[in-house]
């Protein structure tokens, strides 16, 4: 009789790695040998989440961190850490029970790879313990911080992704230098709301940065789109670019960027509801970067209030543009006109994916223009639903109804249900339910989707 429990152990931890979620301290119950077996998949990943946090103080329940400085054997598993939330002592100050843990715990684990923290306050006291992480690859920080504070982010030397939110001056003073010392290997710069940093500041860094092949400016005040295309021809290997659209309407600098590799693009677009020529500068950027010659994958636009419909004018001219090559199209936080939706289901002609608001009291008329794409398989509603009246919800029928008209349609992602269907051989459609998981904390929404 074969058991499992006979298995090779790196078998074991072979299989374990298709798991997650519950399901893996579920299978670290059964026996020793899966215990031994699913402890580097479950250790793997640590993030620190609000529910975890509900206990901390009455001692209901212990903080990962508190985990590894009891079972220090564990912290060589550890390769990402993300602390989504922190233990606060009235409301404003930090427990120091729980900072300490932390940077303990960040201290014992030599093979990290990912660190992530936007919380703000936490992250000057447990700095010191992300030194001599030499396999440190991926950062992304809430980096305000002082002079003497900043000063140790120069020794992370191997980045190949570095993520930079509301920075302050004396990290903004340091961008070139800090740049020089990881142009060797950094090939994804994100610089996210940050109010003190301008385009000579910008220029110098991105003199070091000749390899990037993701650039992501978005939110600061003094880096528009005129800067950012600017400065992107020193960096030619871009493939994915997300800027900042102002309203200003000076002439872009010519000639274009040479951006040939260039497939996921996207706007946040800083316009008003009044009367301007924003309009007119999208389309003035969209013309700017076709003399690239970019074969466009995904394109990502996010407007300022909802009430915004995105011109019919703006979707004829991308999918004139990209239609040849998009397979992906998101607009968020904007309205989208039937007629809109057409046009992109009928001219992007490999459009596989669609981010919008699913408009429910317009539903037949939605899947009509839906229907014109033949190669959509996935629709993702982007409405939050944050206002406080009553709204219908999509419900299985209307899935089915969906999947029946358009060709290829096989899945609807709304807020937090996976809706699936598949055609069975009488005709019917079946629709299947799933729980849709929480996405990565603060996930950024202009970076490229897998």
């Amino acid at each position: 009789m074969v058991s499992a429990d006979n298995l090779n152990l790196d078998v074991l931890e072979l299989i374990f790695c298709f798991l997650s979620g519950n399901d893996l301290p579920s299978v670290a119950l059964v026996s020793r040998s899966f215990l031994a077996g699913v402890i580097p998949r479950l250790y793997d990943s640590i993030s620190y989440r609000i529910r975890q946090m509900k206990g901390y103080d009455s001692e209901e329940t212990k903080s990962p961190f508190a985990v590894l400085i009891a079972h220090p054997q564990l912290a060589v598993h550890v390769r990402n850490i993300e602390i989504r939330a922190v233990v606060t002592v009235m409301k404003s100050h930090l427990n120091p029970n729980f900072v300490r843990e932390t940077r303990l715990a960040l201290g014992l684990c030599k093979n990290l790879r990912t660190f992530r923290c936007t919380i703000p306050n936490i992250l000057p006291m447990i700095l010191p313990s992300l030194q001599d992480k030499e396999r440190l690859e991926n950062v992304r920080i809430n980096a305000h911080l002082t002079m003497e504070q900043s000063k140790t982010l120069l020794k992370f030397a191997g980045l190949k992704s570095l993520a930079l939110e509301f920075a302050s001056w004396s990290v903004v003073d340091l961008l070139p230098t800090w740049a020089e010392t990881v142009s060797s290997t950094l090939t994804t710069l994100t610089l996210y709301m940050i109010n003190e940093l301008h385009e000579s500041i910008f220029q110098s860094t991105m003199a070091h940065l000749p390899n990037l092949i993701g650039l992501h400016v978005v939110g600061c005040p003094k880096l528009d789109h005129f800067v950012v295309l600017r400065q992107a021809s020193q960096t030619p290997l871009l493939e994915s670019l997300s800027l900042t659209i102002s309203e200003a309407s000076r002439p872009l600098t010519t000639p274009p960027p040479p951006l040939s590799h260039l497939r996921h693009l996207a706007f946040d677009a800083r316009i008003s509801m009044q009367p301007s020529p924003s309009p007119a500068v999208l389309s003035t950027v969209l013309d700017h970067l076709k003399l690239s010659s970019p074969a466009l994958h995904s394109f990502t636009l996010r407007l300022p209030d909802r009430k915004i419909i995105v011109g019919e004018t703006f979707t004829k001219q991308l999918t004139e543009n990209y239609g040849h090559s998009l397979r992906r199209v998101a607009f968020l936080d904007c309205g989208v006109s039937r007629d809109s939706i057409a046009e992109i289901c009928e001219n992007c002609i490999h459009l596989e994916v669609l981010h919008v608001a699913i408009p429910m009291k317009e539903l037949p008329p939605f899947t009509m223009s839906l229907s014109l794409s033949k190669t959509l398989h996935t629709i993702v509603d982007v409405d939050t639903h944050v206002e406080h009246v009553v709204h219908k919800a999509l419900g299985p029928e209307n899935v089915r109804s969906m999947i029946a008209q358009c060709h290829n349609l096989r899945k609807i992602v709304t807020n937090h249900r996976i809706w699936t269907g598949q055609p069975e051989e009488d005709g019917y459609i079946s629709v299947s339910l799933e729980r849709r998981h929480s996405q990565s904390f603060g996930a950024l929404w202009f970076l490229p989707r897998e």
